[in-house]
């Protein structure tokens, strides 16, 4: 019997020795799996930042923010009406935005290399989309010239006698017609109260340009839509 309480007592201990130690190993096991959670979730941070950072950067690439800004041209208001004569019109006037199709409707300057292909010159756009741009340089021919009561464009509250329509049906660098600056203005005088069409007229102007260049293009445009501007002024005011 005491033999036996012996044996029983080393049993004991080995037991207590073996499950301390498998304790112990399960301890460092958990302490490893918490490193590993805290490895992981830094990583995982890190990927997310990185992420968000190459995110940014595609915003700003698309955004334009990593090319170059584009040369920006504004056309001119005539505002010499002398030479042109003509009765002052006691009508006030409405110059809604004048309409065009999807290739014009655009603050791009276009290029027409044959009859049926039209291009745009890269990096350079006008000031506004042209159909803006346009209905504010006529509505500046128009206070410029003088020779309307009053004109303004929608929602300035004028009393309005007639609308100024104007559909742009060219606005372009002609290529295939030797290198010349062409606009074409549909322009109806419409009677604002009746809803009757008093006139109508197709106005077209060509001034040739010194090169192909942006530039020199540019100038050619600005000088042959003044000209069309300053005949609708001088039209509309004898018409009316």
């Amino acid at each position: 019997m005491h033999r036996s309480g012996r044996g029983q007592g080393a049993t004991g201990a080995e037991q207590g020795a073996t499950t301390g130690a498998k304790r112990g190993a399960m301890g460092g096991e958990q302490s490893a799996t918490g490193a590993d959670l805290k490895a992981r979730a830094g990583r995982a941070a890190r990927s997310v930042a990185a992420f968000a950072a190459a995110l940014g950067m595609s915003a700003c690439a698309s955004l334009g923010g990593g090319g170059p800004a584009p040369d920006i041209y504004d056309l001119t208001a005539p505002s010499a009406f002398e030479a042109v004569g003509g009765a002052r019109t006691q009508a006030q006037l409405l110059v809604p935005v004048p309409t065009a199709i999807s290739a014009l409707a655009t603050s791009r300057v276009v290029v027409r290399p044959s009859a049926a292909q039209i291009a745009y010159f890269p990096a350079t756009t006008w000031s506004d989309e042209l159909p803006a741009l346009v209905q504010v340089k006529l509505i500046r021919a128009f206070e410029n010239a003088g020779k309307a009561r009053a004109v303004g464009r929608p929602g300035e509250s004028l009393a309005i006698d007639f609308q100024v329509i104007v559909d742009i049906r060219a606005f372009e660098l002609d290529l295939a017609s030797g290198r010349t600056a062409y606009v074409a203005l549909g322009v109806k005088l419409l009677d604002d109260r009746s809803g009757t069409v008093r006139a109508s007229r197709v106005f077209e102007a060509r001034v040739p340009a010194a090169s192909d260049s942006p530039a020199d293009a540019i100038a050619a445009l600005d000088a042959a839509a003044s000209q069309a501007f300053t005949a609708i002024v001088a039209w509309t005011a004898s018409t009316l």
